[in-house]
């Protein structure tokens, strides 16, 4: 069939800088891409003993795509992750396979236990693209089956995986009708959505750091792409954008904008604020500007149900202050209110995120960096690169600035912290446990 040749090529490449990294773990996974060369940490693939425990690993996936609403829909309706499949040894040693039953419906995967020689296809790259056969409806490895197994990754919370296979793909000259950019922004969003539907803590497998780490790398590839190409084949100069943040009244607007402001600092983006608190401006190249928004309409949200659980426990009414009681003309101690809890934990939370993003993106940097040759005992191309599309950026914010007379700085209101310490510390704590972890879901418990 027309791509099954070349698919099989970019799989054997996929898998073998799978078992490179599993050679030195810890170590990022350098792949020449071009002229340049490109940095990974690929999430750890999972091994099998046996076809048994191929079909534990498919059952796993194919729940945990139930239960965090990954839908596969055949087009009649079927959503294909609801039909089981059973794995089954296979005779041959030489391929995998996978056939589909209507009776009883279900999907049937044969893979080559290690006694014929099937050590091969004892690995997750096999097995899972045999599981992209049964959720795709379409025969062959064309562009629709290629596109469910970038997004079958994606959905088990392995994006870097998946970003090696879709360059993989690339460099054997397969389109999988999704460039580089609108997949990673793609990748992006499925993992803050997936943060946001999972209730289960033992699979929280999408998390907000790896979602910065791949913003951030995705930021480092165009902005080396941008040094490298001439003045007539940069395709992104920056751009602003006007994002709402409420309604003019609404509470909390000031500490909403804090948590753009901390977001924004991670992805090289300038920000003017209305001093209403009501909407920002946000300033850098459009990419940027489009990893800021999901970041920040994923993580408000978080925030939000966060500060909404601490005042329902009750906890906040250990912070008290003194009030003057006119009536009865004294002091008295009383809780403190729940507004003033509620900007505490806030406060803390937007700082705590923020420190972690910055963490995140300070990582990614670092190993891009370290993976670049040094120019002349100077500084690495890399390096040069993003100080270029940091100045770009200020010049484009100062121009802007002048040209839309926007003057002053933001100085949000006043700090809440010291009326509540206990919502403070709560707020920071509960940060901390926000999805910005890099656990995977499906083998946790391995």
């Amino acid at each position: 069939m027309p791509d099954t040749r070349d698919v099989y090529a970019a799989e054997d490449l996929f898998a073998g800088w799978l078992d490179d990294a599993s050679r030195t773990p810890g170590e990022p996974l350098r792949v020449r891409v071009g002229s340049s060369l490109q940095t990974f940490e690929p999430e750890v693939e999972p091994r099998f003993s046996d076809p048994a425990a191929a079909q534990a690993y498919v059952d796993r996936v194919l729940a945990h795509l139930t239960a965090t609403g990954s839908s596969y829909d055949d087009g009649t309706g079927l959503d294909r992750a609801a039909v089981p499949v059973v794995v089954r040894p296979r005779r041959g040693r030489s391929r995998a396979h996978y056939e589909y039953d209507e009776l009883p419906l279900r999907g049937v995967m044969a893979i080559p236990p290690r006694e014929v020689g099937g050590a091969w296809s004892l690995r997750a790259a096999v097995v899972l693209h045999e599981l992209a056969h049964h959720l795709c409806p379409a025969e062959g490895h064309g562009r629709e089956f290629r596109t469910t197994f970038l997004r079958l990754l994606e959905d088990i919370g392995q994006p870097v995986q998946a970003d090696l296979l879709h360059t993989a793909y690339r460099l054997t000259g397969l389109d999988t009708g999704v460039d580089g950019e609108d997949r990673t922004l793609l990748r992006i969003g499925r993992l803050l959505r997936q943060a946001e539907r999972t209730t289960n803590t033992a699979e929280r497998d999408a998390f907000f750091a790896k979602a910065q780490a791949l913003a951030t790398r995705h930021q480092i590839a165009l902005a080396v792409a941008r040094a490298t190409a001439g003045a007539e084949e940069q395709r992104e100069d920056p751009a602003y954008e006007t994002v709402l943040i409420g309604e003019s009244g609404k509470r909390s607007l000031a500490r909403y904008v804090r948590l753009v402001l901390e977001i924004a600092r991670a992805n090289d983006v300038r920000v003017a604020i209305y001093t209403s608190n009501t909407r920002v401006t946000l300033y850098g190249f459009p990419s940027d500007l489009a990893v800021v928004k999901a970041l920040y309409a994923s993580l408000v949200t978080q925030m939000v149900a966060d500060g909404d659980a601490h005042l329902r426990s009750g906890a906040h009414k250990a912070d008290q202050r003194q009030v003057w009681d006119a009536r009865r003309r004294r002091w008295e101690v009383r809780p403190v209110h729940g507004s003033t809890a509620r900007a505490a934990f806030y406060e803390a939370w937007a700082d705590h995120v923020g420190e972690r993003l910055a963490a995140a993106r300070a990582q990614a940097r670092a190993t891009a960096v370290a993976a670049d040759a040094p120019v002349a005992d100077g500084p690495t191309s890399t390096e040069l690169a993003l100080r270029a599309k940091e100045v770009e950026v200020v010049d484009y914010f100062g121009r802007m600035q002048r040209e839309h007379d926007i003057r002053g700085t933001w100085k949000g209101t006043a700090s809440a912290g010291h009326a509540a310490p206990g919502s403070r510390d709560a707020g920071t704590e509960a940060a901390a446990r926000a999805r910005l972890g890099t656990e995977q879901a499906i083998d946790r418990r391995r």
